[in-house]
């Protein structure tokens, strides 16, 4: 009886490449939603910074970077005033010098510094009602607010609202001196969230 050449080579075939592909542990496809991948690689970061560093990085940029104002360290709050630009003529309610060129650096920085909550008082001088003192002191902190929120300064970090004459920073016996107080300043405080 002849045998077929092909029954005794098939079997030696079969081991010759089952050999060939005996390279390790055969793959199993991935299932959906159970994929195990590496965890990501840890960041290296430097340690946060403490409420008060935060607030004397912000404070020294905010001095360096914006010299047009007067910038001041008070406790665990910066005040930022501009006494050259940010200044008002009699019952108005837009500064009477350039004063966008300034408040562009300014908010610059504060969109560098998100952890923090800006304060804006609006200030008058003593003549006159109080009541509407207080109410055109209100709506020049609001027209600037305006303009940081135009700048990119979100709305949920600001606040603005009129003091009227109580907090004069000069004499209002002169026009220099009532110029001066008609005025809006800011205060920086950190954001604890």
């Amino acid at each position: 009886m002849k045998k077929n050449i092909f029954q005794y080579t098939f079997p030696a075939l079969l081991v010759f490449l089952s050999a060939c592909y005996t390279y390790g542990p055969i793959h199993t496809p991935y299932e959906s939603g159970k994929r195990t991948l590496p965890p990501p690689p840890t960041k290296i970061v430097g340690t946060p910074l403490s409420k008060k560093e935060y607030l004397e990085k912000t404070y020294q940029e905010i001095k360096s970077g914006v010299p047009e104002a007067e910038v001041k360290m008070i406790e665990d709050s910066i005040k930022v005033l501009f006494p050259n630009h940010i200044v008002y003529n009699k019952k108005s309610i837009v500064p009477d010098n350039d004063y966008l060129e300034p408040l562009q650096k300014f908010a610059s920085l504060l969109k560098k510094y998100r952890q923090t909550n800006i304060l804006i008082s609006g200030h008058s001088d003593s003549r006159g009602n109080e009541q509407k003192n207080r109410d055109l002191s209100r709506q020049r902190a609001l027209q600037i607010k305006q303009v940081l929120i135009a700048q990119s300064i979100s709305a949920a970090r600001l606040e603005a609202w009129g003091l009227g004459s109580k907090s004069p920073i000069a004499t209002n016996e002169t026009e220099e001196g009532r110029k001066l107080n008609r005025r809006v300043e800011f205060v920086i405080l950190y954001d604890d969230k």
